[in-house]
């Protein structure tokens, strides 16, 4: 027998499903098709049959599984009044409390006498014979289905899990119950079914993680194993496994969420059309990507290969217009029903104005209805502050933090996200906690602080949660996107408070991840006291589990934004004392910002020199970072002119083999394509011979490669000529 407790589903959802299940069990020709009523707002109706313009069947969905029977109870004795003002001839109960005999008895006694016996009383048994009875219902009521024990342990046990420390079993539940699933979930679902692999798009808050997560749930109960990607793409085509196995990978915010991140996303569109490509042909691949709208847009108009691909056909676009006002209405109800808030704040929330005003508001998006019924953020506010802190979130929402930033959070714990901030979207554990230690021990010797003990400890634990949020035990990342958004536009405004975090500088990853970022276009000097430091000590700046990348990051930043004379002398030493140079090649942006440092190296003897002692190792880096064939030979052309290297002599393992999976990758791209379009066959040969010249240009510079091509010994004429003919009968149709 089914055994759900209905903890998946909000209040609508349960009526929704007691509607249908009444519907199922109807004989035919008893003519009664109940309704929802999804205007009868505290009218004692939530489904009715109607004869003649009259209530001939009222029935009412009651979902107290939180409170059990004595809550459920003293909800129903508000019920009575409303019921015998209806007066409707027959009255229906449902519930997903579970109930004694006795418990039915009282209810039917309290309705008397509209509730006509007790099988018109429906508790958590009764619903789910009825679903026994009729298990196709579960198709339509996805979150029930996911709710089976089996399927919730699946989920739970996914590398979902990783998202969020708090990612347990009610909280999975919760996220159920919050969501109103639209059109565009059923869009979503058809392209990832149809293409294997589905980008979704919107703009901040709107809910591209939360569609991709339940596109993603829904899988995972049909036996699918979850890869999470991290960081980089390439990941991707390392747990992609090749057998037939049920596998779907996910990219949460693929391209990052800002401009300067686009830079690691273009290093990997190689790979990125690859896998897309690889599982688009492959049975039980799927891939689930979401990003920001203008990041997909800047990443397409900035790379030929990409709009070649035509990835935005591919993608699924969110958009505000997607919500119609009733599932507004429903998103916020559901929001409502699960806030954990005083009554007056409640109350507030019910007031039919404050709900008009915030569903037909043009700045409504999911993340501001959630961010207003956070019990963290809200529960010291009185009922006028509670209105005005709503009006203020939908009428300012670039402002939606700056309240809680500014007056709801200590100094201590402003000081603590300030920190953050510097390492980015997130920070590694112990790097964090050294680097607000370093920040409060300069407030201890410039403002006369008093340090208090574990002080970092317990900011974490005040802020995780409403602030931040700790994964995988050894993480901090910001709450959400729109957090860091505010931090970024407030600090920009507090030039004194920006100046206290440079000086206070643990890590050079502190420095290049955004007050210092190498990719920006303006060179801002560094302050005396740092570039002190880096000079005299730069070592201190190294956090010794990355040596090696924090290494080549401090050789890029002082070359950058240094004017010091004793500069050439520091970036010297730095170099010799870097072991590998793997980060240029893992680091799509290190490999970009090294590069350009390699150029103006060429001007300076001492660092020309310097990079002449590593050259062939460097460049090897270098080369493996590279993802277009044509750019490759490229650099390694320029590369052996600027350093005069003889590759004839040198260790050309690592290159060789890059060249391999280069050629492999183009060659298979191009002859997939021509398989499917070709009609004149000039165009294979004018690919082939370009094939051929690369081969030239490599041999030329003392590289011994010769390149496979198998591939293009095919018949060709026969492929362009049945082509013409499927055209020819497509037009014909």
């Amino acid at each position: 027998m089914a055994n759900y407790d209905f903890s998946t589903l909000n209040s609508s959802d349960l009526e929704e499903l007691v509607c249908d299940l009444l519907n199922y069990n109807q004989k035919e020709e008893s003519g009664i098709k109940y309704k929802t009523f999804k205007d009868a707002k505290d009218s004692g109706i939530d489904f009715y049959y109607s004869r003649n313009s009259f209530y001939d069947h009222v029935g009412q969905v009651k979902h107290y599984y939180r409170t059990g029977y004595e809550g459920l109870y003293n909800s129903l004795k508000n019920e009575v009044k409303k019921v015998a003002k209806l007066r409707p001839n027959r009255y229906i109960l449902a519930t997903s409390v579970d109930l004694s005999l006795k418990n039915t008895e009282s209810i039917r006694d309290l309705f008397e006498p509209f509730i006509k016996n007790l099988h018109d009383i429906y508790g958590k048994k009764d619903l789910n014979k009825l679903i026994d009875k009729h298990n196709e219902i579960l198709t339509n009521h996805y979150k029930l289905w996911l709710s089976d024990f089996s399927i919730l342990t699946k989920l739970l046990n996914s590398a979902l899990e990783f998202r969020s420390s708090q990612f347990v079993e009610n909280e999975l539940k919760k996220r159920l119950r919050l969501y109103v699933r639209t059109s565009i979930f059923d869009k979503s679902r058809k392209l990832l079914k149809n293409n294997n692999f589905i980008i979704i798009t919107g703009e901040p808050g709107i809910g591209k993680t939360t569609l991709a997560e339940m596109l993603i749930y829904e899988y995972i109960a049909e036996g699918y194993n979850l890869s999470y990607i991290l960081d980089d793409i390439k990941e991707a085509e390392k747990v992609l496994l090749p057998n037939d196995s049920k596998q779907i990978i996910y990219f949460d915010d693929f391209l990052g969420s800002n401009k300067v991140e686009i830079n690691r996303a273009k290093g990997s569109e190689t790979a990125l059309r690859s896998i897309l490509r690889r599982v688009s042909k492959m049975e039980n691949k799927l891939v689930v990507f979401t990003t920001r709208t203008f990041l997909l847009n800047t990443a397409v108009e900035e790379s030929e290969k990409l709009r070649d691909f035509n990835i935005k056909a591919k993608s699924s676009l969110i958009e505000l217009n997607e919500y119609s006002e009733e599932i507004k209405k429903k998103l916020l109800a559901n929001h409502i029903e699960e806030a954990e808030i005083d009554i007056d704040l409640r109350a507030v929330l019910n007031k039919e104005e404050i709900q008009d005003f915030i569903t037909t508001h043009q700045n409504f998006n999911p993340r501001t209805v959630e961010f207003i019924t956070s019990k963290g953020k809200i529960n010291n506010f009185s009922g006028s502050e509670f209105e005005n802190f709503i009006f203020e979130s939908f009428n300012y929402p670039a402002d939606v933090w700056r309240h809680a930033y500014s007056e709801q959070i200590s100094e201590e714990e402003r000081l603590f996200l300030n920190t953050l901030i510097t390492f980015g979207n997130y920070a590694e554990l112990v790097e964090l906690e050294e680097a607000f230690n370093s920040r409060i021990q300069f407030e201890v010797e410039t403002n006369n602080r008093v340090k208090e003990m574990y002080l970092f400890k317990k900011t974490l634990n005040r802020l995780n949660g409403g602030f931040i949020i700790l994964r995988y035990e050894s993480e901090v990342h910001f709450l959400n996107p729109s957090l860091i958004d505010f931090l970024q536009k407030y600090l920009q405004e507090d030039k004194d408070e920006v100046d206290k975090m440079i000086l206070s500088i643990k890590y050079v990853s502190q420095l290049t991840a955004r007050l210092f970022s190498l990719g920006s276009a303006t060179k801002n000097k560094i302050p005396k006291k740092i570039e002190d430091r880096l000079i005299n000590d730069y070592s201190s700046f190294i956090n010794n589990d990355k040596k090696d990348f924090d290494l080549i990051q401090l050789v890029l930043v002082i070359n950058k934004f240094m004017d010091n004379e004793k500069k050439d002398v520091v970036i010297c030493n730095i170099i010799e004392k870097i072991t590998t140079w793997d980060e240029l090649h893992e680091d799509y942006s290190i490999h970009v910002y090294f590069r350009e440092f390699m150029k103006t190296g060429m001007l300076n003897e001492k660092i020309y020199t310097s990079l002449n002692l590593r050259i062939t190792e460097i460049i090897s880096k270098l080369f493996i970072g590279i993802s277009d064939l044509k750019e490759g030979i490229d650099f390694l052309e320029e590369m052996q002119g600027d350093f005069e290297i003889d590759f004839k002599y040198a260790d050309n393992k690592d290159i060789l083999s890059h060249l391999e999976l280069l050629f492999s990758d183009e060659i298979s791209e191009y002859i997939d394509d021509y398989r499917a379009r070709i009609k004149e066959v000039d165009e294979v040969f004018e690919k082939k011979d370009e094939f051929e010249d690369f081969e030239r240009r490599i041999t030329d510079i003392g590289i011994e490669y010769n390149v496979d091509f198998s591939e293009f010994h095919t018949d060709w004429e026969q492929i362009a000529w049945e082509n013409q003919m499927r055209d020819r009968m497509e037009t014909d149709d």
